[in-house]
């Protein structure tokens, strides 16, 4: 009987928004008519550090609660092609509001409907669409994700307030070759079953990640390479360092299981050191590339 012995060489490269809000006039408002504030955004918490949110944004809606923690309504702006310094109107009530802001919640994600007076922040669930197999091979919008609390609104000019964003989903491309024959990689992507497995796809609106089935993320592209090896990426959403992820590779013709690793344990041992301000907790990058080299040591 013949066994393939594999020995896997994994190597990984790994290469978050503000509110200004201001009255519509300068004096103070004492009949408590709705005053239009002016809402921007700021994603930062990126890569780069720097402002990405024209380039990642292709809508806005923001779900809006009062003091007391019970929703109000919720605002959209679905005109895309933002500008890094777009900001809208939002009329409000002088008191007291929590903002709850999302970008990119389409037909990929399904929030839960909420009940003016009724519902809270918790109550605002999404969850991220899948088969009845609880797999997903979708190429995903940017999710933007943020939250402003305590914001006071007074109808006095110049009143502003800031609130922090994050990317909630992550691009991970797998590229890999074959290096056991003359040096020269001849592997075809046809032959490998890839999947990332974790339970990260339901969030509520204080952005806490929520019980969840376990979800196999599985590649929206796949392609064998000019000049040899093979490449594939697939969309997850945030990664937790205190959550279990496996990256998992498979032989399709025979089914054993070629890799099967931690994949928070690879990605942190392998932070850039440029990075080290951003936190463990949240694996937030934007993209991520992992190069594998398969080395088929004999036949036997």
């Amino acid at each position: 009987m013949k066994n393939i012995w594999y020995k896997m060489l994994v190597l990984a490269l790994v290469g978050i928004h503000l509110f200004a809000v201001t009255s519509c006039d300068d004096t103070i408002y004492d009949d408590l008519q709705p005053c239009d504030v002016w809402v921007q955004f700021n994603y930062d918490y990126n890569m780069q550090f720097v402002n990405r949110f024209g380039t990642e944004a292709t809508d806005v809606q923001m779900f809006v609660f009062d003091e007391n923690g019970k929703f109000v309504s919720v605002f959209s702006d679905n005109s895309g092609n933002y500008s890094e310094d777009f900001k809208t109107s939002l009329p409000l009530n002088p008191g007291k509001y929590t903002l709850v802001t999302y970008s990119g919640l389409d037909g990929n994600y399904a929030a839960l409907n909420l009940t003016p007076g009724v519902s809270t922040p918790e109550d605002l669930k999404v969850l991220v669409n899948r088969t009845a197999e609880n797999s997903l091979n979708t190429e995903l919008k940017p999710l933007l994700y943020g939250i402003a609390q305590n914001v006071e609104v007074t109808g006095q000019y110049g009143n502003t307030v800031t609130v922090p964003m994050m990317k909630l989903t992550n691009k991970i491309r797998i590229v890999f070759q074959d290096l056991s024959k003359d040096k020269t990689s001849q592997i075809d992507v046809n032959n490998y079953e890839f999947e990332i497995t974790g339970a990260n796809g339901s969030y509520n609106g204080l952005g806490a990640s929520l019980d969840d089935a376990l979800l196999h993320y599985t590649p929206y592209y796949t392609a064998n390479l000019e000049g040899g090896g093979a490449a594939v990426e697939i969309n997850t959403l945030r990664l937790l360092a205190d959550k279990e992820y496996r990256l998992i590779i498979r032989d399709k013709n025979t089914g054993n299981v070629l890799l099967d690793t931690d994949l928070i344990s690879l990605l942190l041992q392998t932070k850039f050191h440029e990075n080290n301000s951003m936190t463990d907790r949240n694996i937030s990058t934007d993209k991520i590339i992992i190069v594998l080299c398969l080395y088929l040591t004999g036949v036997r």
